[in-house]
């Protein structure tokens, strides 16, 4: 008997933000597992005015209940840490409220935050659920590598500590690649290995586009997302500054975060013409600035010492776009773009007159646009499905029932 006929889960998710207004990878998954006949629960931090907070709203299989968290996005390190401490007890206030009385069967979370560590135990004991760990960031090391806490020092052992919780909180940790998953096993040694499974960043693959025909000048990049220490913002800037002068290549930026602030003022004072900046579009409005662009930049910055996966290399993808990984030397996105799904360039995030030299190869290599971005589409479908994430969660709810 097929697998679907005999389970349909009930689905409680935590997320530290979530919209029904943005294209997510969260979204796509629990409109996903919506699809597939599963009830979903949804526990939300969101900073909207708009938004009644004392109100449950329902739409479909999906029942959504919001927490009012303070605005992190612009938030200085110390105040992030704050808020971050505070989102566990508000989640759980709202799962008594809203939810106590359902029967749910499995809980996933992603991180960050991983300070929902204290309650993480007493939910899955609540409802007798499967706790599945949604591995995205590896906080603090990520902080302590971008120097923004000390190793060892006392922040550093209290988040470490909580870390450590929420790991032994959780039933199923599920990585986002697979150098991601090495780490862990290298690093976490005290986590069981059955504990341990690949969790990729998936989406909801929509309808391929048709490639525009290529104009002979200049070459689009662009880079779509959240601007911060983790991106590398500074270095980008410095390597389009390197290019000023150089007609072949074009910079679109379109983002906020911690550091738009600085891209706004970096491309005044260097009177930059290469490059426009966008802080906030409407969403039809950024598609159609990446459907029109021709290849989609990927950034990280170069002191991570943990394999990162940007999920904003699965939008380029999905629109058939080369991609230009620009990234530490860790990160096994390397290998995803340059020979695993062969879909374009990499070079590291430490070396601007590296970054330099690939723009310019790749402007002299434009007859490949079509192939790699036909690679990297072909092996989204392959890999990249939201379908996977569902039948991963419900392959760990199935077991969870034997």
């Amino acid at each position: 008997m097929p697998f679907e006929w005999y389970i349909k889960m009930n689905v409680l998710c935590l997320f530290q933000k979530f919209s029904f207004k943005s294209s997510t990878i969260y979204l796509d998954l629990v409109q996903e597992l919506e699809k597939e006949g599963h009830g979903v629960y949804i526990i939300a931090g969101s900073s909207d005015t708009d938004i009644d907070y004392k109100k449950l709203y329902i739409e479909g299989k999906k029942q959504t209940a919001y927490v009012r968290l303070p605005d992190q996005f612009h938030a200085d390190k110390i105040r992030k840490g704050l808020i971050q401490l505070t989102i566990g007890r508000k989640m759980m206030a709202a799962a008594k409220r809203f939810f106590w009385k359902e029967k749910i069967d499995i809980i996933i979370y992603p991180t960050p935050p991983i300070t929902l560590a204290g309650i993480i135990g007493p939910l899955a004991r609540h409802y007798g659920a499967l706790s599945y760990l949604m591995l995205k960031d590896i906080f603090p090391q990520n902080a302590v590598d971008l120097k923004m806490m000390r190793e060892d020092g006392l922040l550093h052992k209290y988040f470490r500590k909580m870390e450590k919780k929420l790991y032994a909180s959780s039933d199923i940790i599920g990585c986002m690649s697979k150098g991601n998953l090495e780490y862990i096993r290298q690093h976490e040694t005290e986590i069981p290995t059955e504990k341990l499974e690949l969790f990729p960043n998936t989406v909801r693959i929509l309808p391929q586009v048709q490639q525009k025909e290529r104009q002979e000048e200049p070459v689009v990049f662009m880079f779509g997302g959240n601007l911060g220490k983790p991106q590398a913002t500074a270095f980008l800037m410095e390597g389009i500054k390197a290019l000023k002068n150089y007609p072949r290549a074009r910079f679109e930026i379109i983002g906020d975060g911690t550091e738009a602030d600085f891209v706004r003022s970096f491309i005044s004072e260097n009177s930059l013409e290469n490059v426009s900046f966008a802080n906030v579009l409407p969403r039809d409005e950024y598609e159609k600035k990446l459907k029109d662009a021709d290849i989609g930049i990927v950034m990280l910055s170069p002191d991570f010492t943990i394999p990162n996966y940007p999920s904003r290399i699965l939008s380029y993808m999905q629109l058939s776009k080369p991609v230009l990984a620009v990234t530490d030397r860790i990160s096994d996105i390397h290998a995803l773009v340059t020979y695993e799904a062969s879909c374009g360039w990499w070079c590291p995030s430490d070396n601007v007159a590296s970054f330099v030299a690939q723009v310019r190869k790749i402007c002299e290599e434009q007859d490949s646009f079509r192939e790699l971005g036909s690679n990297g589409r072909k092996y989204l479908e392959e890999n990249f499905n939201v379908k996977r994430s569902v039948k991963i969660l419900e392959e760990a709810a199935r077991k969870k029932k034997e």
